[in-house]
């Protein structure tokens, strides 16, 4: 049987890793050290997306009554300042 050099190194760093990644170390780093990947700044930003998601949608369908509403303030001249007498 002949076998190539440095098979048998690439085998074993192969099982020690994925015995490391099964015991929950990542990277050469313990498992109690690491980080779960989220950080608080993609979760506000992950947030930030999703409440601008709802505030857009909202937005787009209430915009024809926002429309309906400006046309009915135009008729009957809603504006700052003195009323006429009726």
């Amino acid at each position: 049987m002949s076998e190539r050099k440095g098979t048998g190194m690439k085998l074993k760093r192969a099982g020690a890793k994925a015995a490391a990644v099964a015991a929950g170390v990542r990277a050469g780093r313990a498992a109690a050290g690491t980080r779960t990947g989220w950080t608080a700044r993609r979760v506000l930003v992950a947030e930030a997306a999703v409440v601008g998601g709802l505030v857009l949608t909202m937005l787009v369908r209430e915009l024809p009554g926002i429309r309906r509403e400006v046309r009915i303030w135009r008729m009957i001249n809603l504006r700052s300042g003195a009323r006429r007498p009726r």
